[in-house]
C-alpha cells in the first residue's frame, strides 16, 4: 500500500481516538453543568479547558487529515 494511504489510515484512527476523548470531555462538562456546579468553580473551569484543548487538537488534526485525503485523491485522478 502507498505510504501516504497508510498515513491517511493512521490519521483516521488517531482522529477516531481523539473524537472519543473529545466526546468524553464534552460529557464531563455537561454532567458538571447538570449538577448545577458554579461556572466559576475550579472543577468546571478545568473540565471546560480540557474540552477546549481537545477540540483545538481535533480541528487541527481533522484539517491535516482532510488535506492529506485531498492530496491523495488529486494524485489518483
Amino acid at each position: 500500500m502507498d505510504a501516504r494511504k497508510e498515513l491517511l489510515l493512521a490519521s483516521a484512527a488517531r482522529l477516531y481516538s481523539l473524537g472519543v476523548d473529545l466526546e468524553a470531555a464534552r460529557e464531563r462538562v455537561r454532567a458538571l453543568a447538570a449538577q448545577d456546579a458554579s461556572r466559576d468553580s475550579a472543577e468546571i473551569r478545568a473540565a471546560a479547558a480540557a474540552f477546549a484543548e481537545l477540540d483545538r487538537q481535533w480541528k487541527t488534526m481533522e484539517r491535516e487529515h482532510l488535506a492529506l485525503r485531498d492530496e491523495i485523491m488529486q494524485g489518483e485522478l
